[in-house]
């Protein structure tokens, strides 16, 4: 296995992990936003996945084993209203990426908190980062803090595609950028 670079946009946050939460929002079917605690994260079912890391400038780290739970336990826990389809994941530092609905509900979308076994460093994403091996590695952001459910009409775009980069991203498909009209 190639190891991956080390690669984010600003400082590495430093927050304790005790006060770390993750919230989930916007188009929620209660209408409520839910806050969890980092310790109530954990408390969902386990799961280890060795999979392959891509980023769209062109490199690719492959059989990383990665410990977590499944992002769609904790959709299960503070579900989206029928209509939505997409989600704005955000992370510190007011990063954001778009990521589809049916992406987070992938069974292969992973809340990291392990690496190989050990706890994730604060340079990899500590204490939480999102991982989604068939998308390009800036859709699943290091420090994650949660997501809002986005409504068709939600015009919300995150850090890359504000910048031109594509609302999926698929690696497998090389959606690195937007097409032009």
């Amino acid at each position: 296995m190639a190891e991956p670079p080390v690669m984010h946009y600003g400082r590495i946050p430093e927050r304790e992990r005790a006060r770390w939460r993750v919230t989930i929002g916007g188009a929620t079917a209660s209408g409520d936003e839910r806050t969890f605690s980092l310790d109530e994260v954990a408390e969902l079912p386990p799961v280890e996945q060795l999979c392959d890391m891509h980023c769209a400038t062109r490199w690719t780290a492959q059989g990383i084993a990665w410990g977590g739970v499944r992002a769609r336990d904790l959709v299960e826990l503070a579900p989206p209203a029928p209509e939505v389809s997409d989600t704005l994941v955000f992370a510190e530092f007011g990063y954001a990426a778009n990521v589809p609905l049916a992406d987070m509900l992938s069974s292969d979308a992973l809340l990291v908190t392990h690496r190989d076994g050990q706890p994730l460093t604060p340079e990899r994403g500590a204490p939480l980062r999102l991982v989604i091996p068939h998308l390009y590695t800036w859709k699943g952001p290091k420090w994650l803090r949660g997501w809002n459910y986005l409504l068709p009409e939600n015009p919300d775009r995150g850090f890359w595609e504000q910048r031109g980069y594509h609302a999926r991203g698929d690696a497998w498909r090389e959606e690195r950028y937007a097409r032009r009209s």
